[in-house]
């Protein structure tokens, strides 16, 4: 095996490893928020402040970075800013509310829409027109919500309208995510970029609900459950994604991706019981198609 075939694999190990802590995470929190009373705000405070405390050390004393650079030149802080609140912060909060609001699969599988709305808004504001394998993905994608969201029933919805509305708001939420950085990422590291981000958000929303207010009752569950969204869940979910594309592209790496509703789906089912049927999985199956029809178009450019 060649250093190039190492490389490659070892990116695409660290992408899956990411994608599957972040997949886990979202029975973890289903399992927290049913059984422990725990409120999204409060935990929301916890693990974004904790996660980008880790990872403005790591990216300082690891990377040798200096922290303040970002906050020298104020058109980086507006965007920046904007980046934390409506974009890293509202996926991390929409998600967990949505796992609240239905189940971590359903919540898993809506988040990847984000990727369409992607292609949506490039149609929008940079006037391109999406090629037939976007097109594809668009309609795949519809067909394949419809099916989650009604369990086959077509005329009716099967979760709840605010399950529903924050599962699609998570999906744009992902979008500017993703797009709205670009720039940033240009001029500093993802790691700082996320880090101070991550630290922005578990601010303001500590500010929302303080964490030593209304105090869940702590049993060893609850301990591990919250350090698991911490550590693995949010920070090195992170960590191992980031450093995936170190070796890999973001194509192969966003692919491998969709290990994230995998693991969601099968934790949720084996470990708390969700039941889906048939139509919900073919959704969200055809929600997922879309990355690699994304995917299989950008091969083709």
């Amino acid at each position: 095996m060649n250093d190039k075939t190492k490389n490659h694999l070892l990116g695409s190990i660290l992408a899956i490893i990411g994608a599957l802590l972040w997949g886990i995470q979202g029975p973890v929190s289903q399992f927290l928020f049913q059984d422990n009373n725990l409120s999204p705000e409060w935990l929301m405070g916890i693990k974004m402040s904790i996660s980008g405390i880790f990872i403005l050390i790591f990216s300082k004393f690891y990377r040798k970075e200096n922290l303040l650079e970002l906050w020298k030149k104020p058109q980086n802080v507006f965007v920046f800013i904007m980046y934390a609140i409506f974009g890293l912060a509202a996926v991390q909060y929409l998600y967990l509310v949505t796992v609240n609001l239905s189940n971590a699969g359903t919540a898993t599988i809506l988040q990847s829409l984000g990727t369409v709305l992607i292609v949506i808004f490039t149609a929008i504001f940079y006037h391109k027109l999406p090629n037939k394998f976007e097109l594809a993905a668009i309609i795949v994608a519809l067909i394949g919500t419809w099916l989650l969201v009604t369990k086959g029933h077509l005329t009716q919805l099967s979760i709840s309208t605010p399950a529903l509305t924050t599962g699609l708001l998570l999906a744009l939420a992902g979008a500017i995510q993703t797009m709205l950085p670009v720039n940033l990422l240009k001029k500093f590291s993802s790691l700082m970029v996320v880090g101070w981000a991550m630290l922005v958000g578990g601010i303001l929303f500590t500010i929302i609900h303080p964490f030593w207010t209304d105090i869940p009752k702590f049993t060893v569950g609850t301990i591990l459950g919250v350090g698991f969204i911490v550590f693995f869940g949010t920070m090195a979910s992170f960590l191992c994604f980031i450093n995936s594309l170190k070796f890999i592209s973001p194509t192969i790496a966003g692919m491998l991706d969709t290990f994230e509703p995998l693991s969601a789906t099968l934790g949720a089912i084996i470990f708390l019981n969700t039941a889906f049927n048939g139509y919900e999985v073919i959704g969200g199956l055809l929600v997922l198609s879309t990355v690699f029809i994304l995917a299989l178009g950008a091969k083709k450019r």
